[in-house]
């Protein structure tokens, strides 16, 4: 077999990886808690749900919302049942209000208000999250703890399942520590973020093959660097409030620049100052990162935090991807027989873009993410 024939290849089965493995890349679970009044919320997407429990009552292959009232009480049991809160030395007996319909990013979530009975009071609030890990790795809890005037934000992972929210400073570094991992995590299982990242580097390899990996290096640097302040602008501004845009046009926005910047790579009509054009791309992909944060409506005092913390690991996701994949691409470069796959990687790249932004604007679902 010929080294076109074989990166052709795996080229397709890169992209059907994509398209089968992505659509729980970015599973999220909501939970609040007010320690002071014993109120909070629990918000799972249906799509998870459905993986847990048997929301079609009817078996007829759609989840409606008579479904889940018919069964609203035992359902209502079961979401609960996926979450303890209390301390040391006891748990407390957790209520459910009616259930209700919730949105986060444009998908539907079931919503399970509740009341904390604790029978004893402890030093620090115990959060324990087990809902979805063990059937999807890739799934993270953006929590929520209030206490007075104070609020601390956490995201739970398969390697942290409990967390104990006491003193300030601990939960103030304890809190930075899981919004960075989550930067990290939230670029690398970002299936449309690092495709445009690949597809830069793509631009960058080819530009400089001919002059050296340092060269290619540098230009990577000026690209991944305008991005990176780029949508660290609109990150602070949209986490913040200041900048408010739908998530479907943001998410169709992002699509588009994957296409386009792959298109450019097939068709080049901007070849100088590239970076000029990635800043402006980035600020659209800021705001997809803001979606993660404004979710959890996290409050002024731990803003600045969470938003420092999360973009260094926004950050530290993109420089690994950098000095893993441009050597790579360098070496892949050299081999004339492998250069004549690039143009078929683009086009699939194109290809994937578009049919993104035809899901994500008009609402159907050519593709299964």
């Amino acid at each position: 077999m010929t080294t076109f024939r074989k990166l052709f290849i795996a080229l397709c089965l890169l992209a059907a990886h994509i398209t089968s493995a992505a659509a729980h890349s970015q599973s999220y679970g909501y939970l609040s808690f007010d320690s002071g009044s014993s109120e909070g919320s629990f918000e799972l997407a249906i799509r998870d749900l459905d993986r847990l429990l048997p929301l079609d009552a009817n078996t007829d292959g759609r989840i409606t919302w008579g479904d889940i009232r018919i069964q609203e009480k035992e359902i209502a049991q079961q979401v609960l049942a996926l979450i303890k809160i209390g301390n040391e030395s006891s748990t407390c007996l957790l209520t459910s209000a009616p259930l209700m319909i919730g949105e986060h990013g444009g998908e539907t979530y079931l919503v399970a208000s509740f009341t904390a009975d604790c029978a004893k009071a402890g030093s620090a609030t115990m959060i324990t999250y087990d809902a979805l890990f063990d059937i999807n790795s890739q799934h993270r809890a953006l929590v929520s703890v209030s206490s007075g005037d104070s609020t601390k934000s956490f995201v739970m992972t398969p390697d942290t399942r409990r967390i104990a929210i006491g003193a300030k400073a601990e939960s103030l570094v304890t809190s930075a520590a899981t919004f960075f991992v989550h930067g990290v995590h939230h670029l690398l299982a970002g299936y449309d973020h690092m495709l445009f990242l690949l597809t830069l580097l793509l631009a960058t390899t080819m530009q400089n093959r001919t002059r050296g990996i340092r060269s290619g290096l540098i230009d990577a640097a000026k690209v991944v660097t305008a991005f990176t302040l780029a949508h660290s602008v609109t990150l602070g501004l949209a986490a913040t409030g200041l900048v408010s845009i739908p998530v479907l046009l943001t998410e169709s926005l992002i699509a588009i620049t994957i296409a386009l910047a792959a298109l450019n790579n097939i068709w080049p009509v901007i070849t100088g100052r590239i970076w000029m054009v990635v800043a402006a791309f980035g600020l659209i992909h800021g705001l997809g990162f803001a979606n993660v944060l404004s979710d959890m409506n996290l409050p002024q005092s731990g803003l600045l935090t969470a938003l420092v913390a999360f973009n260094l690991g926004v950050e530290a996701g993109q420089l690994l991807v950098v000095a893993i994949a441009l050597p790579l691409l360098y070496l892949f470069v050299q081999k004339q027989s492998a250069r004549a796959a690039i143009p078929i990687a683009n086009v699939i790249i194109t290809g994937l873009g578009a049919a993104w932004f035809l899901d994500r604007a008009t609402g159907t679902s050519l593709m299964p993410f």
